[in-house]
């Protein structure tokens, strides 16, 4: 039987391997970190899994790894440079949507990352303060309300007040948009 050492680095071997092939890049690298999870460039840090990770939440770990896999192999930085300006809010959804939109496109080339992140999705809306600020609760509703439009899922926790609220920002915008 392998040891917890054993098991994790070959979980993380396993990972690797799986987000470099997703993320369809020659030079993608895949690190892991005590840190939070990021993107560096080409360079994939992931948190450091533990045995209880690995046991208890492996699905959202993968769908954290699948999500920024999915952003190396379907974002464009010259698009985002030329749709991002001032409004430091507005360049906050428009990343938020931006994520949605790679991780439904990606859902729609790999079932599997599909219910990953749909999971991991439902996992961090119902976690998300009940008291948040105003700017926060508008950036969290583009970000679960877009990845619901585009999935044709509905999420749980805030998911229909999210809703709700861009309904009524966006007005007859809202079906445009969406």
């Amino acid at each position: 039987m392998l040891e917890n050492e054993d098991i994790i680095n070959e979980f993380q071997r396993t990972i690797s391997a799986t987000v470099k092939s997703i993320g369809k890049s020659e030079n993608l690298e895949v690190e892991f970190v005590k840190e939070n999870s990021s993107i560096e460039g080409n360079k994939i840090n992931l948190t450091a899994p533990s045995i209880s990770v690995i046991k208890k939440n492996l699905r959202y770990f993968r769908a954290e790894a699948d999500s920024m896999a999915l952003q190396i192999r379907l974002h464009d930085p010259k698009i985002h440079k030329e749709f991002t300006g001032l409004n430091k809010t507005a360049n906050e959804i428009f990343l938020c949507v931006e994520k949605s939109r790679i991780e439904a496109k990606g859902s729609g080339i790999f079932k599997g990352i599909k219910s990953n992140i749909l999971q991991k999705n439902n996992i961090d809306i119902l976690k998300l303060n009940e008291n948040e600020e105003e700017k926060e609760n508008l950036i969290n509703a583009f970000r679960y309300v877009s990845f619901g439009e585009f999935t044709n899922n509905k999420l749980g926790g805030k998911y229909n007040d999210y809703k709700k609220l861009l309904k009524k920002k966006l007005g007859n915008k809202y079906d445009a948009y969406f």
